[in-house]
């Protein structure tokens, strides 16, 4: 029997309509861009760094009742972020967004996340970490072997300078009237009215690695900054080295050392090396440095593998280092993050092939809850939580 025209309609709208269903975890898209977006319900953002050439920057909503507005932005001002969103950081009450490969900063409102002013770069550029250095300024890291001053109270408007420097920047801490700067030659030191070239102090027994570029730089409760590195005998890593720097001597003060056990070893436990980009995180109370490293298993994987990824800490007053969560199943991961009350989170890219990823919520009991969030998350942000 043949189908009328109507019918096949009726069909082909049918199916259109499945085909853009939202999850049932999805919130739909607001309608009110003035309106409350939060309502104090919100459980963390993630930045998406969206696939490259695609626009597909976004900021994804999660809320405690596990719903999800995947591209919260886009729903608010009807247009798409930008071209690969690299950092979020809240300053003077605003979120100031780099966008690598559009060379801007978007700065959006919290709670309604309504644009409210865009930084263009007039010249060359590849905007990746942002930390205030005035009330009124901050400076943005660049792979372009540069630092980019910007204004960060209206009016926005261009850049304010573009800072040449001898190497490429992305993790920054802003302390003490000064800007510290991680690279591979060293922990760059520029005070903060003064960012220039010629004025940098280097700290060299501070740097960043291959694997241990993806590590922020972390401040404790005491104003100390801390590095991850890997620590290497004969070219081979040993162990993992957290070393703390004094800002205010500009020197290495402290370093402390997890050692490798034998590669070879069979004690389920044992850390038995580290994994590709490591990550860091610290509670908020400024007392616990959280990073992760490779573990034996009793068990072998769906690899064959008797190993894991596990969540280790480090007290800051005292360097004891003790195991905190194992990460089954788990092999590299795009982002991580501890939440303020202690619980694991993890960016899962899946295969990487531009389809929508997934945020991975580790309980105390190790029950695991997923969040079907952007493309390429890689960033989780808790509202509030500002250490």
């Amino acid at each position: 029997m043949k189908m009328t025209r109507m019918k096949k309609w009726f069909y082909a709208i049918a199916a259109i309509g499945i085909i853009l269903l939202p999850s049932a975890c999805d919130k739909p898209g607001m309608p009110y861009p003035s309106g409350t977006i939060g309502d104090g319900n919100i459980e963390c953002l993630v930045l998406n760094e969206g696939l490259l050439n695609t626009n597909a920057g976004a900021i994804s909503v999660v809320y405690r009742d596990s719903s999800v507005v995947v591209d919260v932005f886009q729903d608010v001002n009807h247009r798409p972020m930008g071209d690969v969103a690299q950092s979020i950081t809240l300053i003077n009450g605003k979120y100031f967004v780099a966008m690598n490969n559009s060379k801007k900063i978007e700065i959006v409102e919290p709670g309604t996340f309504k644009s409210v002013g865009t930084i263009l770069y007039t010249q060359a550029g590849y905007p990746r970490q942002i930390v205030p250095i005035s009330e009124t300024e901050a400076v943005v890291s660049d792979l372009n072997r540069q630092l980019v001053r910007i204004r960060t109270v209206p009016p926005y408007g261009e850049p304010l300078e573009y800072i040449s420097i001898p190497r490429w920047v992305e993790y920054m801490i802003s302390t003490n009237g000064k800007v510290f700067c991680i690279t591979q030659g060293g922990l760059y030191v520029f005070d903060a009215d003064n960012i220039k070239k010629e004025a940098a102090r280097v700290i060299q027994e501070v740097k960043n690695e291959e694997y241990t570029k993806t590590c922020r730089m972390l401040k404790d409760k005491n104003g100390m900054i801390w590095v991850l590195m890997n620590q290497k005998r004969n070219g081979a890593v040993v162990g993992v080295s957290l070393k703390c720097v004094d800002p205010e001597q500009e020197k290495l003060i402290k370093n402390y050392t997890l050692n490798f056990e034998d590669a070879n070893t069979e004690t389920p436990g044992a850390v038995i090396g580290h994994i590709n980009y490591n990550r860091t995180d610290i509670d908020p109370t400024g007392t616990w440095i959280y990073f992760n490293v490779k573990t034996r298993t009793a068990e072998a994987n769906e690899q064959g593998k008797k190993e894991q990824q596990s969540v280790y800490r480090m007290n800051v007053d005292s360097g004891q280092f003790e195991h905190y969560f194992d990460l089954p199943e788990v092999g590299m991961m795009y982002g991580f993050a501890v939440s303020p009350e202690g619980d694991i989170y993890l960016c899962d890219c899946l295969d990487y092939t531009a389809q929508r990823g997934y945020i991975r919520h580790y309980l105390p009991d190790g029950t695991r809850i997923s969040h079907k969030v952007g493309v390429y998350p890689s960033q989780v942000y808790f509202p509030g939580y500002e250490y």
